[in-house]
């Protein structure tokens, strides 16, 4: 069983989100081998649902750190605006909040 290299050319303003998305694949050969596999099934008319399923379950892994660090960045940038918020912070509210923010995050 021998390897064989290819080489792909990519534009970096026209193919800009594929560079993004491969540089955020842990194991670039792999993650281009899956997403080919898959665009081949698709094209040979082989089971949509099997293969988003596939794919799916491949980002599985990472999709709970994925969801959590969007809503960490989009809770840092968010801002109330003055006119809502009286300085006042409702205990009952809050503690709900933070209870599901740790169950969320996975906190104890």
């Amino acid at each position: 069983m021998g390897r064989i290299t290819k080489i792909i050319i990519l534009d970096d303003e026209r193919d800009a989100d594929l560079l993004v998305w491969l540089e955020k694949q842990a194991n670039q050969s792999a993650a281009v081998r899956a997403a080919m596999r898959a665009y081949i099934r698709l094209n040979n008319g082989e089971g949509r649902e099997a293969t988003v399923r596939e794919a799916v379950e491949a980002v599985l892994p990472d999709l709970r750190e994925t969801v959590a660090a969007a809503v960490r960045e989009v809770l840092a940038n968010y801002r109330i605006p003055a006119a809502e918020y009286n300085g006042e912070e409702d205990p009952e509210l809050a503690a709900r909040l933070d209870a599901q923010l740790k169950e969320f995050f996975g906190e104890e």
